[in-house]
């Protein structure tokens, strides 16, 4: 039993990790995230904005905006990772990258009819 008024944590990073609710949890696989994948998620299992009366008021800017920035920075420029460049987590109030993510950033040739 947990007593009345007690400050309950749950983390993302061991939840958004089981193995319960998804499969190869430690791989980078976005194009898991199909409607029907989303659907068949228990609530809770994915929570990057939090929940219940605790859901960030940002959540639907945040996504729309991610959408949008991810979209045209791959219209027009082509990312490739720095060979040789650590990626490890620095944990703290949210979690990032310890050493950044060091990057070459090339720009497309957009197509004269674009």
């Amino acid at each position: 039993m947990i007593p009345t008024g007690s400050t309950i944590l749950m983390s993302q990073w061991v939840v958004h990790r089981d193995p319960r609710f998804f499969t190869n949890p430690e791989a980078f696989e976005p194009e898991r995230w199909t409607e029907s994948f989303i659907k068949s998620l228990p609530a809770y299992a994915y929570f990057p904005f939090g929940g219940g009366r605790r859901l960030c008021i940002g959540k639907a800017f945040a996504m729309t905006e991610a959408i949008l920035l991810l979209a045209t920075i791959a219209q027009r420029f082509q990312l490739s990772l720095l060979s040789n460049h650590p990626i490890a987590p620095l944990t703290s109030v949210t979690l990032r990258p310890m050493h950044g993510v060091r990057m070459i950033v090339r720009k497309r040739q957009l197509n004269a009819l674009s």
